[in-house]
């Protein structure tokens, strides 16, 4: 009996080191990334209306600017989801057949289609951004952009650390 109890508390216990479902929602990344959207609408130059719509693209390289990554792509889902948390009406990218979409790499917004993709959905600015990687961080500026005049009306820096799961997220795909 006791030798069950002892088995039974290592597995509660093992159970509770590890990631939970809840562990994504409150992660570093994700509450850096949610804090960087949160600061990027705080006090726009031009107000950012809830209810008319919003793009995000998908985060880019800045040594690169057609290349992005899993890091780029998630930072990209995070902002949207962060929009939405908040009220926003943010259109979904992934289901425009008139969107640069090439496979691994995200929703890339020519400047030619911005204003095409805007007036479709009447959109009142699209959320940009890219990230360079450091020796120690990956620092990431998202600027939110006026489709009307292509005015930068937002815009906020901020890092992660370049952490072996970042490594991971950065790291080219296998095909």
């Amino acid at each position: 009996m006791r030798k069950t109890i002892v088995l039974l508390s290592a597995a509660v216990l093992s159970a509770c080191a590890g990631p939970s479902y809840q562990a994504a929602e409150t992660s570093e990344f994700t509450q850096a990334n949610y804090a960087a959207v949160d600061k990027l609408i705080s006090a726009p130059a031009v107000p950012i209306e809830k209810n008319i719509p919003l793009l995000v693209a998908t985060i880019v390289n800045i040594d690169a600017l057609n290349q992005s990554s899993r890091l780029g792509r998630l930072v990209s889902e995070q902002i949207a989801a962060r929009l939405t948390q908040r009220g926003y009406n943010v259109v979904e990218m992934k289901l425009r057949s008139n969107v640069y979409i090439r496979e691994g790499t995200g929703e890339l917004l020519l400047s030619r289609d911005v204003r095409d993709l805007s007036k479709s959905h009447n959109a009142q600015a699209v959320v940009v951004g890219n990230y360079a990687v450091a020796s120690g961080y990956v620092y990431l500026t998202l600027k939110a952009v006026a489709v009307t005049d292509n005015r930068v009306v937002a815009a906020v820096n901020y890092l992660l650390p370049l952490t072996e799961n970042n490594k991971a997220l950065l790291a080219q795909q296998r095909e």
